[in-house]
């Protein structure tokens, strides 16, 4: 299979297509962060990450086109950080896009504790792999790969390390492409007297289990 590479555009980013394949990479395997970042509407979220994109300096995108269909097949997200993003305060995040309920009280601390370890590995210049989605029929066919290969290759032109929280199913992909386990991380949420709806949404979603792995910026 040949793929062609976009970058998103920054100025009038259109993630219309990108959204759906990422939600299908994300469903299968099944992964309760994404069901988080996504929200309860694929249409808002879709909207959501182009605002994010657009209004972010750091966040880089890029895409895979199948050159047979012109499809688009995976997507990737990127942070890129020259500087200490946590020199001056820790940003914090809510899941704003949420109605209140079980969900939002689950996201909301989920959210929390997946960002608060960050400043404790990342407070460094470097390069965060925010999100790598594939879609389910077109894996196993280097189409992660060569998006990994494209942000690595603009991380080595900077001299920049190289971060990302991966899934126990993605944990083999990033080593074998010289990401390193640092230590592995587990996401749960508390109320003291839960509802119906916040029990239900605690079975489906948690505890995400995962790996904190970083690669070490490459001598030049």
């Amino acid at each position: 299979m040949s793929f062609t590479l976009y970058e998103v555009s920054k100025d009038d980013p259109d993630f219309s297509a990108i959204a759906p394949v990422a939600d299908a990479g994300y469903v299968e395997p099944f992964n309760g962060m994404w069901e988080i970042w996504r929200g309860p509407s694929l249409e808002e979220c879709t909207t959501r990450l182009a605002l994010w994109h657009s209004h972010d300096p750091t966040s880089l995108w890029t895409y895979l086109t199948d050159n047979a269909t012109g499809d688009i097949i995976g997507a990737m997200g990127w942070n890129l950080h020259k500087e200490n993003p946590f020199a001056e305060n820790v940003p914090s995040l809510t899941a704003y896009w949420m109605e209140e309920g079980g969900l939002k009280t689950i996201s909301d601390q989920v959210i929390a504790k997946f960002c608060e370890r960050r400043p404790e590995y990342m407070s460094t210049p470097h390069m965060l792999v925010s999100y790598c989605s594939v879609h389910p029929n077109h894996r196993h066919r280097g189409a992660a790969s060569a998006m990994m290969k494209w942000g690595l290759q603009k991380a080595d032109e900077l001299g920049l390390e190289v971060f990302v929280e991966s899934t126990d199913c993605a944990k083999e992909f990033y080593e074998a492409h010289g990401f390193e386990t640092i230590r592995d991380f587990s996401l749960d949420a508390e109320v003291s007297e839960p509802s119906d709806d916040f029990l239900a949404w605690k079975r489906k979603l948690l505890p995400p289990h995962g790996w904190i792995m970083s690669r070490a910026k490459q001598e030049k």
